[in-house]
């Protein structure tokens, strides 16, 4: 690469044109960052003109695809959103002195008011675009597409209409033209002049400019904007874009890319969605988990498609998962339906699991059926664990992991089997830690879909709209003084306290009406009388009771504990927990939770997988120190170290390099890897459970 010195106007008065990649980011800066840049340019106008200076940075390009003839064209590949700011800074500029009267200028000398009458007309062909080219090539920098529009009506001199005001170009210009016009407002609008002095000669900034044979793919992918971190999806898209020519870029763009990152986008009815999260996903549908942090590696890695298969692979697969993120846009009204109970549920961590189902589904290869008893499967299982307090830490490994147990011959039984070893409470169990789990304040979104599941279940012909109501507490949340809270501390008896504090959020207290503002703190009578006006099932039990203790809400919670059961029951399935007796096994437990699992007939692979895994999941590097010495009396031996011996320099070999020069000591007999083994887990604060023939 070559690398110069180099002002704005270096930039903007010369034959070259700059033109942003597709591959780039759109214009994302905001306002955070035009608050800074405009701090740094005002603070030179208090000084003599051209006497400070204000470094901005390096800017990296490459030569684009020259003809003869053609002004020379260079790529942004880094500074893109700097350039861009420049620009507009330059358009508010110009349109601030355009409106600049002539009663305004007799108060400046005649030099400084002959400088500001040619201000306008100075930016416009000497810095914004070239008045003897025409089309594009007339102007000196070139946005992505879908900048556009906002950035050649401003380079035009024309005004942006509503849409475009509301673009981040629109709103950057705004910001810079208002307070440009406040800053003239407070001071004279000769600093008008000596606003564009400052930004085409006194920010310095370094040109890299790459050879022609330099790939501007890796020149991207080792870079990031000064403002904005990259995401990976922005490298993701980099890496798609260099495996087509430059001159095939834009037509891929219009037809396969854009349509495809639009869907992302923000709507009225939608939140924007996550483009890096859709790819980690999409790359775990298979069953491989993927790092948050390494979803742009595993991409480059597990890629192989031409640019238009992929992105037409991308787009099917993007709108399964959107279905997944957006039900209501689903047509399938009972996969709607799944999908919109899934979001209660709190799984994000299943999509991948989900996403895999859905394109066996739309392949054919399960039925309707298949489909709905897997998702009973999935609710289940999150339901039966939430109530019985069992950690959700794992679910990211789980539920990926879960698609590698997947049979060809019974697709969702060996699904249910897979999870049913990682911890699926049976019925016993739930239904003990159902009737005293408080449900409304620990899990209120489950709360919610267990009670609309309650009282769909009724099958009335016209069901209930379950949207107009709201949970209520029968015995209040808030037990007051007034005559209502002591007609409770009456019925309650004197450890009314303890009882309301153990009882009040559990599922035997809990209902659904439409009359929450006027049921309130209202003793239990006069709750009764409204709850005998319902058209909701649920009520009919609390007009055949007279009191409501705490053995009222226990009997009515064992009640709902076994209809509870039988809606999500565990399926009838066989654990995996057995190993085959030629292996030896080592389980990684969180919590009380099974998380991972390593297998092999060597004591050795398996040791190094468990080690790898607390580095990669658990941070174990920053737990202990290197090199480790563990804690057994071994003080001559150090169990990991950057170095490929031990520390006492006695090379005796026996090491395993496991990460980039970190290196494991694996000379050692059983009892002493399972020893080493669960002191790193300690360190993590998990468990080892070791299985087979150690």
């Amino acid at each position: 690469m070559d690398a110069e010195d180099l002002y704005i106007q270096d930039l903007f008065t010369g034959k070259d044109q700059y033109i942003v990649p597709v591959f780039q980011r759109r214009y994302s800066w905001k306002e955070k960052h035009w608050e800074q840049l405009w701090d740094d340019i005002t603070l030179l106008l208090d000084s003599p003109l051209g006497e400070e200076e204000h470094f901005i940075g390096a800017f990296v390009t490459m030569s684009g695809e020259n003809r003869p003839g053609s002004r020379p064209k260079y790529l942004v590949i880094d500074g893109q959103q700097r350039l861009i700011t420049f620009c507009l800074i330059l358009c508010a500029i110009r349109d601030n002195a355009d409106e600049i009267t002539g009663e305004m200028l007799s108060e400046l000398s005649e030099k400084e008011s002959d400088s500001l009458e040619d201000l306008p007309n100075k930016i416009q062909d000497e810095n914004l675009v070239d008045p003897y080219e025409d089309g594009q090539d007339k102007y000196r920098v070139i946005s992505r597409t879908e900048d556009r529009d906002a950035l050649f009506t401003l380079f035009d001199r024309k005004e942006l209409n509503a849409e475009l005001q509301e673009t981040s170009i629109g709103q950057a210009y705004s910001f810079f033209s208002d307070n440009i016009q406040e800053l003239i407002e407070d001071r004279s609008i000769f600093d008008l002049h000596k606003l564009r002095q400052i930004i085409i000669e006194q920010l310095p900034l370094a040109m890299i400019t790459a050879e022609e044979d330099e790939n501007p793919y890796t020149i991207f992918e080792t870079l990031n904007e000064r403002g904005l971190d990259l995401q990976e999806s922005d490298l993701i898209r980099n890496f798609v874009f260099m495996q087509l020519d430059l001159d095939k870029q834009d037509e891929f763009n219009q037809d396969y890319w854009l349509p495809f990152e639009q869907k992302f986008e923000e709507t009225e009815n939608h939140d924007k969605e996550s483009l890096t999260r859709f790819y980690r996903i999409y790359l775990m549908r298979n069953g491989n988990y993927v790092k948050q942090n390494g979803v742009y590696d595993a991409f480059k890695e597990r890629t192989d498609l031409e640019p238009h298969a992929l992105a037409e692979r991308l787009d099917y697969y993007s709108d399964l998962y959107l279905s997944i993120r957006r039900p209501e846009t689903e047509d399938v009204d009972w996969l709607q339906d799944a999908l919109d109970r899934k979001q209660y549920l709190d799984i994000g961590t299943a999509d991948p699991l989900v996403l895999n189902l859905l394109d066996k589904w739309e392949s054919g290869e399960i039925t309707d059926d298949d489909f709905r008893r897997a998702f009973g499967g999935l609710e289940s299982f999150a339901i039966r664990r939430s109530i019985c307090d069992r950690s959700t830490r794992g679910y990211y490994q789980i539920f990926p992991s879960s698609i590698n147990s997947i049979s060809d011959e019974n697709v969702i039984d060996s699904v249910f089997e897979y999870l049913a070893g990682r911890g699926w409470p049976d019925d016993e169990e739930f239904r003990s830690s159902f009737v005293t789990f408080d449900l409304y304040s620990r899990e209120p979104d489950k709360c919610r879909l267990i009670f609309e599941t309650f009282q769909r279940d009724y099958d009335h012909k016209e069901p209930v709209k379950l949207d107009d109501l709201q949970i209520e507490h029968v015995m209040p949340q808030t037990i007051g003084d007034g005559k209502h809270g002591e007609a409770w501390k009456s019925m309650l008896g004197e450890e009314w306290e303890e009882i309301h504090d153990e009882w009040k959020h559990t599922p035997g207290n809990l209902t659904l009406t439409g009359y929450n503002p006027e049921l309130s703190n209202r003793k239990f009578d006069k709750k009764q009388e409204l709850f005998e006006d319902s058209h909701i099932d649920l009520n009919d039990h609390f007009t055949e009771v007279n009191r409501w203790t705490e053995i009222e809400i226990r009997d009515r919670g064992e009640e709902l504990a076994q209809r509870c059961a039988q809606l999500w029951p565990r399926p009838d399935v066989i654990s995996t927990e057995d190993v085959p007796t030629d292996l030896v096994q080592v389980t990684i437990l969180d919590d009380g939770v099974p998380v991972q699992e390593f297998e092999s007939k060597v004591q050795n692979t398996v040791m190094q997988n468990t080690v790898e895994y607390l580095i990669d999941e658990y941070d174990l590097l920053d737990r202990i120190s290197i090199p480790y010495i563990p804690g057994t009396g071994e003080g001559d031996r150090a169990l990991l170290n950057w170095e490929p011996e031990h520390i006492d320099g006695s090379g005796m070999g026996g090491e395993t390099e496991i990460t980039e020069g970190l290196h494991l000591f694996t000379k050692l007999n059983s009892e002493e890897r399972k020893r080493y083994m669960r002191e790193l887990a300690r360190k993590c604060n998990v468990v080892c459970r070791f299985h087979g023939q150690w």
